[in-house]
């Protein structure tokens, strides 16, 4: 098996950006049409009659095409950029779908998932500064 390379000019980071913002929110979007499907489902029997009854409802096809299009934004970011680097933001999507869950679903958001979603954040914000352990930061 041979790797296809191709030379093509990298996207201009403001497409970078885009494309870094709407991972997370296709994510998002993804967990709450999951949720929303999953209790409109709850307590029947998996069988040939669930499945039917699955695809038909809305939700698990926006679910659906959410996952193909987070499916081919992931690949995109994959392409451009180094996996270190891209894979830190996919744990925002934790700290929105812990508000989602809030907000869209009533749920009660603890103080320990507060924190827990504040630690989350800084944790990509450390990894996202980028550089090696023990190089010294250019900004210092």
């Amino acid at each position: 098996m041979t790797a296809v390379t191709e030379t093509r000019k990298p996207r201009p980071r403001r497409a970078q950006m885009v494309l870094f913002a709407i991972l997370p929110m296709l994510t998002l979007g993804y967990q709450i049409a999951a949720k929303a499907s999953a209790g409109q489902l709850a307590g029947a029997a998996f069988d040939l009659d669930w499945l039917v009854t699955a695809a038909k409802m809305p939700s698990v096809q926006i679910l659906l095409v959410l996952e193909i299009a987070s499916f081919a934004a992931w690949m995109t970011v994959l392409a451009e950029l180094p996996l270190s680097a891209a894979f830190p933001l996919s744990a925002v999507s934790y700290v929105l779908i812990i508000l989602a869950s809030a907000a869209v679903f009533h749920e009660q958001l603890g103080w320990m998932q507060a924190v827990g979603g504040l630690m989350i954040l800084v944790g990509v914000w450390l990894l996202g500064r980028g550089g090696t352990f023990g190089e010294k930061d250019p900004a210092e």
